[in-house]
């Protein structure tokens, strides 16, 4: 199944946890930020690409890479903290997955991937990968570890096990002003594919086509409902 677009509860219950996880303060600061923007934003959205397989990389010793369980909600919500642990065990499916990265027995990262689909809040549309490939969304690296590579090690190790279920290639999606994002998914490899520039005025949403290289490779990964 798809991740799909959360409903009114399932908001409210993310927010929630938000709250309790990262406190009023970053909720604050996160709704003035899409206030400001909803009202009137230009921005673009970059897709990278790259062919899943190769050998999983070896983690640091203080470090665990693994994929997620329902039994992992407690954590999620504790250390990631977008989730409830019950709108997290809800979501994963044989083909949406969550991957961490473990360090002294908390969350050091978190990446989500899907092979049906996932909504994508900034375009307003879902991203549906094509037949037999993978998308990577929704990651976050706890700031006590940032600067250590461990978003580019997550990548090469999911790319490995992917690429072992005969998935053969991976998409993930970047606002392109987000600068560390980019450099980490670049230094696992990733190419930039195509990108999609979107406006807000007014609450109204545009978008434009996709235009880069890759583009016409996507030309049926935004659908508005799955």
């Amino acid at each position: 199944m798809p991740d799909r677009r959360p409903t009114p509860a399932q908001l409210a219950g993310k927010l929630l946890q938000r709250v309790r996880a990262r406190g009023f303060g970053e909720l604050s600061a996160l709704a003035t930020q899409r206030i400001r923007k909803g009202w009137s934003s230009e921005e673009r959205l970059l897709f990278l690409v790259h062919d899943t397989g190769g050998d999983e990389p070896a983690d640091p010793a203080d470090l665990e890479f693994r994929a997620a369980t329902a039994e992992d909600g407690q954590l999620y919500a504790r250390d990631i903290g977008t989730d409830s642990a019950a709108t997290f065990a809800a979501r994963l499916t044989d083909a949406t997955r969550c991957w961490l990265v473990l360090h002294e027995g908390r969350i050091a990262h978190a990446t989500w991937t899907t092979t049906a689909g996932a909504w994508t809040r900034e375009i307003g549309r879902y991203f549906k990968p094509p037949p037999g490939e993978g998308y990577v969304y929704e990651s976050f690296t706890s700031p006590a570890v940032r600067g250590r590579g461990i978003y580019p090690l997550a990548l090469r190790h999911i790319l490995a096990r992917l690429g072992a279920e005969e998935i053969t290639r991976l998409w993930v999606g970047v606002e392109a002003d987000n600068e560390p994002s980019i450099r980490a998914i670049t230094k696992a490899g990733f190419e930039v594919a195509f990108e999609i520039s979107y406006r807000r005025r007014f609450g109204r949403l545009t978008l434009g086509p996709p235009e880069g290289p890759l583009a016409s490779a996507c030309s049926a990964c935004f659908p508005r409902t799955l």
